[in-house]
């Protein structure tokens, strides 16, 4: 069932609810319209409202709340009222969709949303604000949230909770540029919103406003030294990437990215009194699988490209020229104030990411009471970790 809204009646939120509801339980064909608080919870909601839930207890007095306010406001017409039941006129119940401008909502709509939003009432009011901004023949419109906040007065935070509510109940689909405006500003395109059902017409029309706009490529917030972090992992032959090809390729992309933000945002400094600057990451070292997107298995190996067992040695005892040298038997690593063993440090060094670590303090690897803890370099640590 349609529900229809005239954009010319001001409402609030639940005088909108009860507005709509009404209108789909109307028919032309009626002189007036019988009705009653429990009839309308149940067109709203797909049920019986009980006093007993208190959720439910809220939408009943909502709509209490609410056809008082309509009728006090002179919007509906009661013709006569026993308790809560009501028979109403047809004054504004209809909609004349040739004259007015309105919103069509479905009635499966308002009961997911009732069935689902913290603040129903509020949020179904939101999604008709929504709506009513959407281009009828593209399907799509890109209203910033900073309008929204200046014609709906609702806040920033709550906008943006609707939004996300909507969302996860699929009546929406909001596609998100990834560029921002070439005019000075460098401000972020517009999301592009529509209704769920429209999707690919959604999608269309937001490539074709972003090419409508002159713009550059906006580059996501990244953590460069992360990512070198998990790279030199996969080359020096973590385990984690072995025959592994999701995360391998994951990490390619990831790369890809890091080259992309060093040329917009290049990396240099003086350490230890020579200039060094940061370079793109060698892709060559991935396999071909990953670069063409080809995810075929080796016919020979049976594995996801090609491996060589020795590359995979990367204990602390195998790297002692690079990392350090454990002198004493009985010096266990520490990691934020935790020991482990040499194993289990070996396995931290090759992939520091798994263990939440983003970079490592060498010197808090060893005991800090023991005389034997080794000490590294800058030009090490740069070697091992830039």
């Amino acid at each position: 069932m349609k529900l229809f809204l005239s954009k010319d009646i001001k409402t609030d939120d639940k005088e909108t609810v009860l507005l709509a509801i009404l209108n789909g339980m109307y028919s032309t064909k009626q002189e007036y319209l019988n009705t009653s608080i429990g009839l309308i919870g149940h067109e709203m909601t797909g049920r019986f409202l009980k006093t007993s839930i208190k959720r439910e207890r809220v939408m009943i007095n909502g709509v209490k709340e609410a056809m008082k306010s309509l009728i006090d406001k002179g919007i509906i017409e009661v013709i006569d009222q026993n308790n809560d039941d009501y028979v109403l006129s047809p004054k504004g119940l209809e909609v004349n969709t040739e004259k007015e401008h309105f919103v069509a909502v479905e009635q499966w709509e308002m009961q997911r949303i009732f069935e689902r939003a913290n603040k129903p009432f509020n949020v179904f009011s939101f999604f008709c604000c929504l709506l009513g901004t959407i281009n009828s023949k593209t399907k799509e419109w890109h209203m910033s949230q900073d309008e929204m906040v200046i014609a709906w007065r609702y806040g920033k935070e709550t906008i943006n909770s609707y939004l996300e509510q909507l969302e996860k109940m699929e009546l929406i689909y909001v596609y998100r540029h990834k560029k921002r405006r070439a005019d000075g500003t460098y401000q972020k395109l517009n999301n592009s919103y529509g209704r769920y059902a429209d999707k690919d017409s959604i999608i269309k029309a937001a490539q074709e406003y972003a090419e409508s706009v002159e713009c550059a490529d906006f580059i996501e917030h990244i953590d460069r030294r992360a990512i070198k972090l998990r790279y030199n992992a996969y080359c020096n032959g973590a385990k984690k990437y072995k025959d592994n090809p999701d995360v391998v390729i994951a990490l390619y992309k990831e790369c890809e990215l890091y080259n992309k933000s060093l040329k917009r945002n290049p990396v240099d400094g003086i350490y230890d009194g020579e200039w060094k600057q940061g370079e793109p990451l060698d892709l060559s070292v991935f396999p071909d699988y990953v670069v063409n997107g080809d995810m075929k298995v080796s016919d020979e190996t049976g594995d996801w490209g090609e491996h060589d067992p020795m590359e995979n040695d990367i204990s602390v005892e195998n790297n002692e020229s690079v990392v350090c040298d454990l002198k004493s038997e009985g010096v266990n690593p520490k990691i934020d104030g935790k020991k482990f063993d040499r194993e289990t440090v070996s396995q931290i060094l090759s992939n520091p990411n798994n263990y939440g670590l983003d970079l490592i303090d060498i010197e808090s690897l060893f005991d800090e009471d023991t005389d034997d803890r080794p000490v590294l370099s800058r030009d090490e640590a740069w070697e091992l970790f830039s």
